[in-house]
């Protein structure tokens, strides 16, 4: 057997467990996110007002729904929009086209962006009085939801920069590219939860 065909087989034995391994580790986070979120929609749902109930015992008013709701749904796209150019880039990275980094450089901006966005929307909420111990139920699952996803985000764009070192030094290439694929499954999943995060606490 040639060391190429040798090369070729390691590359396929370590890319087939590298992607195991990660679809493994995403079922168990979305484990964790189907636990917070079913027990935020069941509390609700037996409590249709009582976040509005809250919201009063403690005197806090919440910013123009509406406003927020179109920030954060611009904010949403923008993390959806990521996971194209990182697919893209993907793609782009298989086939040996250019536009491989450019595409990488704009999957980082779009992500820090919505962690800068969400940030803003976190010290804005803080300002009006509505904090992690602040609004009792509604605060603390509100703040632990889009909190443990900016966590999982924050991750998500640490990844993607070593992915695009790995990438500008020669090691992610069309033949070898495990590390491009495994971060992708991560930011793809990161970005879907959000989908369902948004509904439940803007659209609902």
């Amino acid at each position: 057997m040639s060391t190429a065909t040798m090369t070729r087989e390691e590359h396929l034995e370590d890319f087939n467990r590298c992607r195991f391994g990660m679809i493994v580790f995403l079922i168990s986070e979305a484990m964790l996110f189907i636990g917070l979120i079913a027990s935020y929609v069941v509390y609700r749902m037996s409590n249709p007002d009582f976040i509005h109930a809250e919201l009063d015992i403690y005197r806090i008013k919440l910013p123009d729904v509406t406003t927020m709701n179109v920030i954060m749904l611009m904010n949403t796209v923008i993390l959806i929009g990521s996971s194209f150019t990182y697919h893209f880039a993907e793609v782009a990275l298989i086939k040996g086209k250019k536009g491989v980094i450019p595409l990488m450089l704009l999957t980082i901006l779009m992500g820090s962006i919505f962690l800068g966005v969400q940030g803003y929307e976190w010290l804005h909420l803080k300002h009006e009085g509505l904090w992690i111990n602040t609004a009792s139920v509604y605060g603390a699952n509100f703040f632990t939801l889009t909190g443990f996803h900016g966590a999982h985000v924050t991750i998500g764009v640490l990844l993607l920069i070593w992915v695009l070192i790995k990438i500008m030094t020669g090691n992610q290439t069309r033949e070898n590219h495990t590390a491009v694929m495994c971060v992708g499954l991560y930011w793809h999943f990161v970005d879907v939860v959000w989908v369902f995060l948004f509904t439940v606490l803007y659209l609902w």
